[in-house]
């Protein structure tokens, strides 16, 4: 079962193969992400799902 690295909600194998990572990890969804973050390739990136820096 595929879920996401950020929110631990289950994915399918679909959403893996076309936003997740070379690995098959997700680190976004639709539950934690916006459509828009989805688009741009945040899912695939672990550093980009994890908001911005704390300053």
């Amino acid at each position: 079962m595929h879920t996401c690295h950020n929110c631990e909600e289950f994915v399918t194998r679909d959403f893996v193969r076309v936003f997740g990572d070379e690995e098959g990890r997700v680190f976004g969804c639709p539950s934690c992400l916006t459509t828009r973050d989805l688009q741009n390739g945040t899912a695939s990136n672990s550093a980009a799902s994890a908001g911005p820096p704390s300053p």
